[in-house]
């Protein structure tokens, strides 16, 4: 004869196991985002967000996109003298660039204000999906590959600023 308290014990002990397996969420993960932090030297909260921005597509020099800076800052309510840009597409490109390829690779940005300009050149954004298990196998997992552009004769690299002197 079969103890039962033996069978109800191993049934509580699977129940316990299977029950503290990690679940997977319906959260959606991203992967990296393209930053550039740029310190403002000189530059009040409202001139940042009035710089106008060219785009030079160094392939096709024309046409140019002109946009303001603010509409590639990451999101910040406070606005500082620390701001990053990033490469998101904002509305007029929309779903023009996919989560894969970067809408400033192999450009050239201008930055222009009323009392200057400078320039970050020859960007080189490389992305491709990291390949993870489990839960979060199927979301985008974008992966920045490679990152460079050159600033005032220096070539930067992922996770390194520079400085806009007004």
């Amino acid at each position: 004869m079969i103890n039962t308290s033996k069978i109800i014990m191993a049934l509580l002990f699977i129940i316990a196991i299977n029950g503290c397996e990690k679940s997977c969420d319906e959260s959606l993960r991203l992967g990296e985002i393209v930053q550039i932090p740029i310190q403002f030297n000189g530059f009040s909260t409202s001139e940042i967000d009035n710089i106008l921005v060219y785009r030079i597509d160094n392939a096709n020099t024309s046409p140019v996109d002109t946009f303001l800076l603010r509409d590639i800052l990451w999101a910040n309510k406070a606005r500082s003298a620390n701001e990053i840009i990033t490469d998101r597409q904002f509305s007029k490109t929309q779903n023009r660039f996919g989560r894969y390829d970067s809408y400033f690779n192999n450009c050239t940005i201008i930055l222009d204000w009323y009392t200057g300009k400078d320039s970050l050149l020859n960007f080189e954004i490389k992305k491709s999906q990291e390949k993870i298990k489990g839960c979060h196998e199927n979301d985008p997992n974008v992966r920045i590959d490679k990152f460079s552009f050159v600033h005032r004769g220096k070539t930067i690299s992922k996770d390194e600023s520079i400085q806009i002197e007004k």
